[in-house]
């Protein structure tokens, strides 16, 4: 069916704020990152691989990763980071939302025309993002919100997932409960409900 295809984008930074810090300092690129001291605030995808994460106390996150580096935060420059990204979204889009300092909803419906399809429209974003600002960036395409942050989150990090509008189910029926949102008391609750 023509114009069947979903046009909602999720577009979310790839761990905000320690991204921010590899990009200015590139010395820290490619290495296990933790922004904060006492409390982690981010960590870099390095870090998280040794099952560091932000609300971590920073002891805790030592053990877990001896080599981790610490960097306190800068929020000016994460600030200004995300209004530079931001600029991309809305010329990408005159309906964006913004949902966090790192993340927002971009409908590009009725733009296949002048900007090409949804999944032309999300790998071009990906492309300016890290041209003009230098940063990361995961991007979900679907029919509906709830379904494009899911893919966003299936994507990460740096990657593209656009789930077919007749493929839904299919993307979320082996996924576990918890990618859709579902919290542990609600776990006898269909993921595949949410799709509609």
């Amino acid at each position: 069916m023509h114009g069947a295809d979903g046009t909602i984008l999720h577009a979310d930074l790839d761990s905000f704020f320690a991204s921010v810090e590899q990009r200015d300092n590139p010395r820290l690129m490619g290495k296990p990152i933790a922004v904060g001291g006492g409390v982690i605030t981010a960590a870099s995808y390095e870090a998280k691989a040794y099952g560091v994460a932000g609300g971590m106390g920073g002891w805790a996150a030592k053990k877990l990763c001896p080599g981790l580096i610490f960097v306190p935060p800068r929020f000016d420059a994460y600030t200004k980071a995300s209004k530079a990204v931001f600029k991309v979204f809305e010329d990408t889009s005159p309906l964006v939302e913004g949902l966090s300092i790192d993340e927002a909803f971009i409908d590009v419906r009725g733009m296949e025309r002048i900007a090409g399809t949804p999944a032309e429209i999300a790998e071009r974003l990906r492309v300016r993002v890290r041209d003009k600002v230098g940063l990361p960036i995961t991007v979900g395409v679907a029919r509906t919100k709830f379904l494009a942050k899911v893919a966003s989150a299936q994507a990460k990090p740096d990657g593209l997932l656009v789930v077919p509008v007749d493929g839904e189910l299919a993307f979320l029926h082996p996924l576990p409960v918890e990618a859709c949102g579902v919290s542990a008391r609600s776990r006898r609750a269909s993921c595949t409900r949410a799709g509609s």
